[in-house]
């Protein structure tokens, strides 16, 4: 009977260590997860955007939306895979280190970050007036 009770408390025991040790696994793979996450901090100063009352924008203006555009587009590109292949708890950080680098890249194109980028292509970029100013720019309208 001893050995009964000796067995059964060897198993339990050692049942109880393989547990543990699961959770332990459980939590390294989650803190290498948020480890392996982009960090979100900004490198450029991006400047706050107000919109102009009027549409109409420099050619020079049309000139750093046409470059803003590519590199969003490359950017987008490099980042998707990253994205789809996140796991659900990685997702987030991923899209808020990815609207970051967005924000990030428009800047440095300069431009005042993503919120001037998104104007120009909400407001100016359907602007009757500007379409010429596109065209010189490198960009086709139609």
């Amino acid at each position: 009977m001893s050995k009964r009770i000796l067995m059964i408390s060897v198993l339990i025991l050692t049942s109880f260590f393989v547990s543990c040790s699961k959770d332990k696994a459980e939590k390294q793979a989650q803190q290498q997860a948020v480890v392996a996450a982009p960090k979100v901090e900004a490198i450029v100063k991006v400047e706050p955007f107000n919109a102009p009352e009027s549409p109409v924008i420099s050619e020079e203006k049309a000139k750093l939306y046409v470059k803003a555009s590519a590199a969003l587009l490359e950017l987008g590109v490099s980042w998707t895979d990253r994205i789809e292949k996140a796991q659900d708890n990685e997702k987030v950080q991923i899209l808020n280190a990815y609207n970051v680098a967005r924000d990030q890249l428009c800047a440095r194109v300069g431009l005042a970050g993503i919120a001037e980028y998104n104007w120009i292509t909400e407001v100016a970029l359907k602007a009757d007036d500007n379409k010429l100013t596109f065209e010189s720019a490198g960009m086709k309208i139609q």
